[in-house]
């Protein structure tokens, strides 16, 4: 291969990796805030990208109305929600296998007590 096909592959492979670096985890980032928003519910705890947590309860079509404290609302735009609290969802009750296999581990951590032996190597010293 003479040198201007390797230079020719070189820019290939440099778009390639800025492809698979930056655009495409980028592209995937957006997808998931444009889902976000469209999935937004009257009743759903969030948090706004500045960092202000309150409950939504008004949905227009690019703002939404936040209450952040009793009586208080602040009307934001639906791109500036960051994320989404699930309320409904109730922590898993462990199962049986889980419970065994927490008690067992429990068990395992309990410092056992040492056995009196006639080894006295250790008073020796």
């Amino acid at each position: 291969m003479n040198e201007s096909t390797m230079s020719i592959l070189l820019i290939v492979g440099l778009i390639v990796i800025f492809y698979f670096m930056l655009i495409r985890p980028q592209q995937k980032r957006m997808r998931q805030q444009v889902e976000l928003m469209n999935n937004l519910r009257e009743g759903d705890d969030v948090m706004t990208s500045s960092g202000i947590y309150g409950t939504i309860t008004e949905i227009e079509e690019e703002t939404v109305l936040l209450e952040i404290s009793e009586d208080v609302e602040v009307r934001v735009a639906k791109s500036a929600i960051s994320r989404t609290f699930a309320e409904h969802e109730e922590p898993e009750e462990e199962t049986e296998e889980e419970e065994k296999a927490a008690d067992a581990a429990e068990e395992s951590e309990e410092p056992e007590e040492p056995e009196e032996s006639g080894d006295t190597s250790k008073e020796e010293e």
